[in-house]
């Protein structure tokens, strides 16, 4: 097993798209990426960077293609965070954002639709879907992943190089779907040496939301239900005040107690930056 602590300092674009599993057309966004759209903001820049096939792999289940299955089975944790300096809030709100002419992603019929007059087909050709948003026009929206470089290399077959993960970190250019640009302000990868860890029961600070399972927030702070690396809504508290619907920074890092059978470790320097994860990887 050999560590590997990444670290992004995003500027976001105008906000990002990220929608709720197993909600309705009209779903909202999550208002912070869950774990998975953390690990994929990274994985994205890396498999270009190593070559690696984006096509899709039926077998590789939720995640939808052997490189992110690879990626989340070698994930000892991954957590997001709004930089309390960036001083602005992220709010989620639903619209018809979207009209989606594909019949591939909203179940269209194009050969009942050619057979109907076109005053009934377009209902079928173009449907709407409306889709909720997260927008954060200049935040400066922080990324971490934890990661088995070990195991990574193992599972795609290829020998991944510390070098390679700081040029993804610096490389992250979306966060989530296509619209979520991104500008990388500062990025860094950390390799097991250079991680300090947490004691089972020590007390830490980070601006990383934590799951419910593994921390006890210290600091008035929100719960909002995200989505793990095994794609199961879990609870997580984030270091800011609001809700589900809209969030704002802290002015500083939030603190938390480690639950015992959980982890924590944090890059030599970067005492806001703490990843708390379960004792096996795939789980966070």
């Amino acid at each position: 097993m050999s560590l590997v602590f990444l670290y992004s300092r995003a500027v976001m674009h105008w906000g990002f798209i990220v929608r709720q599993l197993g909600a309705s057309a009209a779903q909202l966004a999550y208002v912070l990426p869950p774990p998975p759209t953390v690990v994929g903001s990274f994985m994205n820049p890396l498999a270009r960077i190593l070559g690696l096939s984006e096509s899709l792999d039926p077998k590789a289940g939720p995640a939808g293609s052997k490189v992110m299955s690879c990626a989340l089975l070698a994930t000892f944790s991954a957590a997001a965070g709004l930089d309390p300096r960036s001083d602005v809030g992220v709010a989620v709100h639903a619209e018809p954002s979207r009209i989606t002419a594909g019949i591939y992603k909203t179940g269209g019929d194009y050969e009942r639709a050619l057979k109907q007059p076109p005053y009934l087909a377009a209902d079928r050709l173009l449907p709407v879907q409306a889709v909720g948003a997260t927008s954060s026009p200049g935040g400066h929206l922080v990324l971490a992943w934890l990661v088995d470089i070990s195991r990574l290399s193992e599972c795609l077959g290829v020998n991944v190089e510390p070098s390679d993960l700081k040029a993804a970190a610096w490389s992250v250019y979306r966060v989530g779907s296509r619209e979520g640009l991104a500008s990388i302000a500062d990025a860094n990868v950390f390799d097991e040496d250079e991680l300090e860890p947490i004691p089972e029961g020590g007390m830490f600070e980070s601006i990383l939301y934590q799951s419910e399972e593994c921390t006890k927030p210290l600091t008035s702070i929100t719960k909002v239900t995200l989505y793990d690396t095994n794609y199961r809504q879990r609870s997580y508290f984030t270091p800011s005040l609001g809700g589900p619907s809209g969030i704002i920074p802290l002015p500083e890092a939030a603190s938390f107690e480690l639950k015992s059978g959980c982890k924590a470790t944090r890059p030599r320097g970067y005492p806001s930056l703490t990843l708390s994860y379960t004792i096996e990887p795939g789980v966070v």
